[in-house]
């Protein structure tokens, strides 16, 4: 009788002990299944609480199964890949790699071990250890018996294809992927991935196609709205208008795209602007505002219209208006830190502008006197400049432009046509009319002339260094060297005039001879000596600030603000360039760009002005190595992984190697 109650007792405990298992096990499933329903479905950068909530929990509720029951229990592995999983779905990859590895030295007899390295291969692959998730993932595609962790393992295999811009091999995998699985949300995934692959290959009626299956399957909303857009960009690509305008209309009236709406008005706009009607779809944009106020596609509408104002019609004061109201229409929008920069890159023009109107109104009434300072209206408005050509620069500039020089080598004693004024091509706003008042100047004359010749090199230098509009940058810096020649800045300019037209148009002509003219006319400034490849001796106190803002560049670095950075090197290359710094910086610059933003072609270029500028440099001679065409040789086609001795060097993946001080080599 006693053995018989034991025995009871004895199931009793182990049906509770399992109950209390599945429960918790079930609520840890549970809870990372509801944050990656939501981390899906979310567009924030930083992920919120909520998800983060939901991901912990999973971890605690499988470390107190481990905890209670052992780790040697049979419950203990399917408990550890969930910890190594959440760990991964909240981006804490080095935590998930440490759960995932002591996983397989611990449990290398479990059958979720396919598994397991499934999700290491992603988080190797989210480290940037391409060949070691490439290894793990070929030897599963291989090897598992599993069509669903094959599957798996094929998109993995694409998108890192994908990523290297090796396009029909992602295809290819993609395929794969979808035809061994018979999950809906694995099989739509691959099937957009599929529709991108066509996408990059320009294969646009390919990619219509695809992206109109990615409709038919089990995916998130945001996902199908997605491939929507895109499939209208491909019918844009084709000149397909009524075929793309028909799409949009039709998930307009889908109430499971309602919270999308905004977007796809502003998208339909969009169309009409990309065929170039301008004005109409300006009128689209606001109605899109009106309609959906405080909208995604209000602030991108908002954006758009930022645009037009800008670029299309020279509208620099209303740009920034609507910039500025990109964030107040809906603060997340992923618009809104490019209109923050945008609007305050104008704010700089405006600002100068405004003291130069200043400068221009007292040095009018000083030359007039006070009988001038009568009411009247004063025009206002924006100008960007139309292109300098070398004829214009000839006959224009250098014939016109008094450099205070007998041997101007420009000059054209024959010349007695001045029309640099009327043949400069402009883009003018809308009036801005402004009512002047009885004021008498208050300044000092030579401080209002020290103020305009500083406003308007400022000017130039504006156009040059932060808007990088080279046509305005010409038309300024020529009419600075033309009013202010024996300015201490003039030698400077008429480098920035050599720079322009000898690296951004390409004249060899003009730029020779600007050259020429700062050889022999300054041959003593930094530039002369820097053009004849000299070492520029620079202050203590300068090379002290120079060096300051260098270290302020590299503390950007290191934080991984690398756009900031940039910003910061390109600044003390263009104005410190002669100096050690300069070749720092520029070496800097491509060093980003070839290692942490792995952007090749900027890389290169940035290289290539480094050798250029400074050959003998030790920054110099590294950059002119790696510009340097490789030996030729066949081209060797990439087959899909076919088994885990796969040859890692067939493979063209973005450089990885050890990172060092970006300054520094």
């Amino acid at each position: 009788m006693q053995q018989k109650i034991f025995i009871k007792l004895f199931l009793i405990g182990l049906l509770f002990s399992g109950c209390a298992y599945y429960n918790t096990f079930f609520n840890a499933e549970e809870n990372y299944r509801v944050g990656l329903e939501k981390k899906q479905n979310d567009k924030n950068e930083k992920m919120p609480p909520d998800i983060v909530r939901h991901f912990n929990s999973a971890i605690a509720k499988s470390w107190s199964i481990i905890d209670f029951y052992g780790d040697s229990s049979r419950w203990a592995d399917d408990a550890l890949l969930m910890i190594g999983k959440s760990h991964y779905q909240l981006e804490e990859y080095d935590k998930s790699q440490e759960i995932l590895e002591s996983f397989l030295q611990k449990y290398y007899r479990s059958d979720l071990i396919p598994e397991v390295e499934l999700w290491l291969s992603k988080v190797y692959l989210k480290k940037n250890e391409t060949d070691l998730a490439l290894k793990r993932l070929s030897s599963i595609t291989t090897n598992s018996d599993n069509n669903e962790l094959r599957a798996e393992a094929f998109f993995e295999i694409g998108v890192i294809y994908f990523t290297s811009e090796q396009y029909s091999a992602a295809i290819e995998n993609f395929s794969s992927c979808i035809n061994e699985t018979s999950d809906s949300e694995t099989a739509g995934n691959a099937q957009y991935k599929l529709a991108d692959s066509y996408f990059k290959l320009k294969q646009y009626e390919n990619a219509v196609d695809n992206y109109d299956e990615v409709l038919d399957y089990d995916l998130p909303i945001l996902i199908q709205f997605d491939a929507v857009i895109q499939m209208v960009n491909s019918l844009l690509e084709l000149k397909q208008y009524d075929r793309a305008e028909e799409v949009l209309l039709n998930i307009l009236r889908d109430q499971r795209f309602k919270e999308q709406y905004s977007m796809i008005a502003t998208k339909l706009a969009n169309m009409v602007e990309f065929q170039g009607e301008y004005d109409y779809a300006m009128e689209k944009y606001y109605e899109v505002i009106q309609k959906y106020p405080r909208t995604e596609g209000s602030a991108l509408s908002s954006f758009y219209l930022a645009q037009l104002y800008e670029f299309e019609y020279g509208k620099l004061d209303s740009a920034k208006v609507k910039y500025d109201q990109v964030k107040k229409e809906y603060s997340k929008s992923e618009s809104a830190e490019e209109a923050a920069e945008r609007s305050k890159l104008l704010g700089e023009y405006l600002k100068i502008r405004t003291d130069l109107d200043k400068d221009k109104s007292d040095l009018y009434k000083l030359e007039h006197g006070d009988s001038s300072l009568v009411d009247s209206v004063v025009t206002s408005v924006d100008t960007l400049s139309a292109p300098v050509t070398a004829e214009l620069f000839r006959n224009q500039v250098n014939e016109n432009t008094n450099t205070g020089f007998d041997n101007d080598p420009f000059s054209d004693p024959d010349s007695t046509n001045n029309t640099f004024a009327d043949t400069t091509v402009q883009q003018k706003l809308p009036d801005k009319k402004i009512k002047t008042t009885k004021v008498a100047v208050s300044r000092d004359p030579a401080k209002v002339e020290e103020s305009f010749l500083k406003n308007t090199y400022r000017l130039a230098e504006y156009f040059l260094l932060d808007y990088q509009h080279y046509d305005s940058a010409l038309v300024e810096y020529n009419f600075f060297v033309k009013n202010f020649h024996d300015s201490l800045l003039t030698p400077k300019a008429y480098y920035s005039l050599f720079y322009i037209y000898n690296d951004v148009e390409n004249d060899s002509l003009i730029a020779d001879s600007l050259k020429n003219l700062i050889l022999t006319h300054y041959p003593k400034s930094t530039y002369a000596k820097q053009l004849s490849g000299k070492t520029v001796v620079v202050d203590k106190d300068d090379d002290e600030k120079i060096k300051i803002k260098f270290l302020d560049a590299e503390d950007l670095y290191t934080q991984k603000k690398y756009d900031d950075a940039i910003k910061k090197y390109n600044e003390i290359a263009d104005h410190d360039s002669g100096t050690v710094w300069a070749t720092k910086s520029r070496y800097a610059v491509g060093y980003i760009y070839e290692n942490d933003l792995m952007e090749k072609n900027k890389a290169i270029e940035s290289y290539s002005i480094l050798a250029k500028e400074y050959p003998n440099t030790n920054q110099g001679k590294i950059a002119i190595k790696k510009i340097a065409e490789p030996p030729k040789e066949e081209p060797k086609p990439i087959e899909a992984p076919v088994d885990s001795t796969i040859d890692m060097n067939t493979l063209s993946l973005p450089d990885s190697s050890q990172q060092q001080s970006s300054g520094e080599e």
